[in-house]
C-alpha cells in the first residue's frame, strides 16, 4: 500500500476525518508521521530489510564509523590485502579482544581486534535507514523507503492505529493494536505482526536442502598422511 491508502485505511478503520479542514489537516499530518515511524520501528526490530555497506576506513586505525544511515549493524567482516573471501569477525568484548573479533565502542564506532592495514575491506552487514515518505504515492516496499514487503504492511497499518488511536484517547482500542502489532509482551513474539515478519524471514529458503560435507580427519582423505 502507498502512504495514501495507508491513511485512508486507518482513517476509515478509527473513523478520522481526513478532509480540508484544521482539524482534519492535524489528523493527516499525524498519519503521515506515523506511517513513516512505523517502517523505522519494523526495520529496527525485524531483517525485513537488510544490505551490506563498506565504510572509509583509516590505515592503522583500530575503529570503524558506522554509516549514520544504519539502524542496526548486524554482522562484520573483513577482507585482507590480496584476499577473495571475507574472513566473518565476531562481537567479543572489548576489553579482551582477538584479531577476529569486534566491539561497539558507541552507537555509531566499531573497534576491531587488530589494526587496519593497507588493501583492507571492512563489510557491514546492516539494515539502512530508510528515507521519509512525503508524498501519498510512496510506497514503504520501494527500497527508497524502506523495502518492507507488501504482504507485512498489516504491521504498519497497526503501527498507526495503536498510535492514532491514543492520540484520539480511545485506550482500550490503542492497546489492542498494540499487542497486535508486537505482542503483549512488547517483545514481537509469536502471533504479533513483529513475530510473523521474524518468522517469515527465519523460514526464507528452507524449501532447500543444504548439504553439508562430512568432517573428517585429514588421514581419511590423503593416503599420504600415513606413508
Amino acid at each position: 500500500m502507498t502512504r495514501g491508502q495507508l491513511k485512508t485505511r486507518v482513517a476509515r478503520i478509527l473513523g478520522l476525518a481526513v478532509g480540508s479542514d484544521d482539524d482534519s489537516v492535524v489528523e493527516i499530518a499525524l498519519l503521515e508521521e506515523l506511517a513513516n515511524e512505523a517502517v523505522v520501528d519494523i526495520l529496527s526490530r525485524t531483517r525485513v530489510f537488510v544490505r551490506t555497506t563498506n565504510p572509509t576506513l583509516v590505515v592503522g586505525a583500530l575503529t570503524v564509523d558506522v554509516p549514520d544511515t544504519s539502524l542496526r549493524v548486524l554482522g562484520v567482516s573483513r577482507t585482507g590485502a590480496g584476499e577473495t573471501l571475507p574472513s566473518v569477525l565476531e562481537e567479543g568484548n572489548r576489553e579482551t579482544l582477538d584479531t577476529g573479533q569486534y566491539a561497539f565502542m558507541s552507537f555509531d564506532q566499531i573497534l576491531l581486534g587488530q589494526a587496519l592495514t593497507t588493501g583492507d575491506v571492512i563489510t557491514v552487514e546492516h539494515v539502512p535507514a530508510p528515507t521519509a515518505m512525503t508524498n501519498d504515492a510512496h510506497d514503504p516496499s520501494s527500497e527508497t523507503y524502506g523495502g518492507v514487503p507488501v504482504q507485512f504492511h498489516r504491521a504498519i497499518l497497526d503501527y498507526m492505529c495503536w498510535h492514532a488511536a491514543a492520540k484520539e484517547g480511545d485506550l482500550t482500542v490503542s492497546e489492542r493494536y498494540r499487542v497486535a502489532y508486537e505482542g503483549q509482551d512488547a517483545e514481537g513474539g509469536s502471533g504479533s505482526d513483529l513475530g510473523r515478519i521474524k518468522s517469515a524471514t527465519n523460514m526464507r529458503g528452507t524449501a532447500v536442502n543444504v548439504r553439508r560435507r562430512r568432517l573428517a580427519l585429514q588421514a581419511d582423505t590423503d593416503a599420504r598422511y600415513w606413508s
